[in-house]
């Protein structure tokens, strides 16, 4: 029979402990649902205590066994990297660049008169050049680039574990079943006592894992054209004389001379004149090239380079189980049995 039943109040918690116990004597053994016995001889070598202060302890209801078990729980986050992302962007611009070309042309002037007063038909010419010079223009493109950057997101996860110990009490009555000489052999554990405690430990998280980054739009700076145009063939217009006609000497006959058509004063004796100048051919001469005009440029493919890492957001955490792993360790008023 049993003398006495002992309730040890424990402390609560959601975890429970599923006990194998770690001993360093055979005598103590406990089952997943805190039920087993402990001899009273680990009790009494654990508190210091002979049969007499042992039984004050139990008379006084000031034994307490508990147990403790380490644990392990799994968890999970969210995770979002900001980034950048650099990139050089080509580009072709247009441009007119306006132009000058020297050249002469030649002139010829024939002057036919005939007089009244029996003088009859002269007829008289001389050759001549002028200068000028036709304007155009030609038309040519050039390479550049631009530096810009873009921002851009990626998403991920990251896992860790987060170290506890469950803790609790346990009930228990004394066996007397057993007894010899009128002595209990040791006490008999009878359950667990509400709710065990757990107490949260070291947190430890591994290395994220991140899917691709979006990016937006780039962002570019200014154009950087480093090379010069390459210009086609220039196009010209017409010839326009900057200066007077250089003349060469008539070409009459022996003393006759072209001021007798001309003189005002021979006006009356002239029945009929022609005086004509005709230009002749243009010869073209040095190109002085002008000023250059911008025109629109038209970007072309970028280039992407390298990503710079940001910034990790965490999200929130998702906890798993609380899981014991380990060894349980048993206790009697706080000493290890």
């Amino acid at each position: 029979m049993r003398i006495r039943s002992i309730v040890i109040s424990g402390v609560a918690a959601s975890a429970a402990i599923a006990l194998g116990t770690t001993s360093a004597y055979a005598s103590v053994t406990v089952d997943a649902n805190g039920k087993g016995f402990i001899g009273k001889g680990e009790v009494q070598n654990a508190l210091g205590m002979n049969n007499s202060a042992l039984q004050k302890a139990v008379d006084a209801k000031s034994l307490v066994f508990t147990a403790k078990q380490s644990t392990s729980q799994t968890l999970s986050k969210g995770v979002t990297q900001a980034g950048s992302q650099s990139g050089s962007q080509a580009g072709t611009q247009e441009g007119t660049q306006a132009g000058t070309r020297a050249a002469t042309q030649t002139m010829s002037q024939d002057l036919v008169c005939t007089f009244t007063n029996g003088n009859g038909t002269k007829t008289f010419h001389r050759d001549g050049e002028r200068d000028g010079s036709r304007d155009g223009s030609r038309t040519g493109s050039r390479t550049g680039t631009r530096d810009g950057s873009r921002d851009g997101s990626r998403d991920g996860s990251r896992t860790g574990t987060r170290a506890g110990s469950i803790a609790g009490s346990l009930n228990y009555d004394l066996d007397v079943d057993a007894r010899k000489s009128n002595q209990y052999t040791g006490f008999i554990l009878n359950g667990w006592k509400g709710q065990s405690t757990y107490t949260e430990g070291v947190t430890t998280w591994n290395a994220p894992v991140f899917g691709e980054y979006t990016f937006g739009d780039y962002s570019f700076g200014a154009w950087s054209f480093s090379g010069d145009y390459s210009f086609g063939e220039y196009e010209f217009g017409a010839f326009k004389a900057t200066g007077d006609v250089k003349w060469g000497e008539w070409d009459a006959a022996p003393g006759e001379n072209p001021d007798d058509c001309l003189r005002s004063s021979n006006a009356d004796k002239i029945t009929a004149i022609s005086n004509v100048v005709t230009p002749g051919a243009v010869t073209d001469g040095a190109v002085t090239d002008g000023v250059i005009t911008d025109g629109a440029i038209t970007p072309g493919a970028v280039t992407d380079g390298a990503v710079t890492d940001g910034a990790v957001t965490d999200g929130a955490v998702t906890s798993g189980a609380v899981t014991p792993n380990g060894p349980v360790q048993v206790f009697v008023n706080g000493k290890a049995l």
